[in-house]
């Protein structure tokens, strides 16, 4: 039908941007209801309507509520709902409809984001690996020789510009982490300064304990606080040991995969 194929154009479209949607389709019917078995909407986290129909009304909305909560809980569940009112049933949906519908909320979460400052060696590496783990990648760089297709294959954002502008112009969430590998000292530095305020899960500078001295000395100056340079990690990564460029990349992803995952590990930092 052509409604379906609009609902999964839209999801096709969603999962490309990397957004948190929800497919909800009635499974099983019984009675009177708005809509039949095969019925589909797409909702997204927050329970709007982006696409397709159940039939409206009451049982559509409680299905958009129950579908944001389960895209909240990163859970897909089977739902049956009641819509007979004179049923008895304290959960049932005030409709006259007299029948029973179940549904299926299938969730597409969005992937995590991995944001690199910087187009260099490091980045280079690291964005391979973090592709195989399945991250959204976003590299930012001013050199437009460096930042190409064929250096970063497969790498969903390439964006060409002043980096800390263009850091402090996308979406930092609490799934993004931030990755400071820029080709100068200064650059880390700023780029830290558009991020270090921000909601990301994780955000690591490259250096030597030397010049995340001097970075931090600096930031103090400008009145950031000791609290917020606690949250980076820098010296980045945990201690693999090793000093090439794909060694750095390991360590550092070893670093957010462990954060991700709640483990213990040797940090560089520490």
């Amino acid at each position: 039908m052509v409604e379906d194929r609009k609902v999964l154009t839209k999801l096709n479209e969603c999962i490309k941007e990397n957004k948190s949607v929800a497919v909800v389709m009635i499974v099983d019917t019984g009675g009177s209801t708005p809509r039949g078995v095969g019925s589909l909407m797409l909702v997204d986290d927050k329970g709007n309507l982006l696409e397709g129909t159940i039939g409206g009304g009451i049982l559509e909305e409680k299905a958009k509520s129950d579908a944001a909560k389960c895209i909240k809980e990163k859970k897909s569940v089977l739902l049956n709902y009641d819509l007979n009112s004179k049923s008895g049933n304290k959960d049932v949906l005030p409709m006259v409809c007299g029948g029973n519908a179940a549904v299926f909320i299938k969730v597409f979460t969005h992937r995590d984001r991995l944001v690199i400052a910087g187009a260099g060696h490091v980045s280079e590496k690291l964005s391979k690996l973090a592709k195989v783990l399945g991250y959204h990648i976003t590299v930012i760089d001013d050199r437009r020789e460096r930042l190409t297709s064929e250096i970063f294959p497969n790498v969903e954002d390439l964006i060409l510009g002043n980096i800390p502008e263009s850091l402090k112009s996308i979406n930092i969430d609490g799934s993004t982490c931030v990755v400071i590998v820029t080709y100068g000292h200064k650059y880390d530095q700023d780029a830290l300064e558009a991020v270090i305020k921000s909601n990301a899960c994780y955000i690591g500078m490259i250096g030597s304990t030397n010049k995340v001295k001097t970075c931090f000395e600096n930031m103090i100056a400008k009145g950031y606080t000791k609290e917020e340079l606690s949250k980076v990690y820098t010296p980045i990564g945990i201690d693999l040991g090793g000093e090439t460029p794909e060694e750095i990349a390991l360590s550092i992803m070893a670093e957010i995969q462990a954060l991700k995952h709640g483990k213990n590990v040797p940090h560089m930092k520490d």
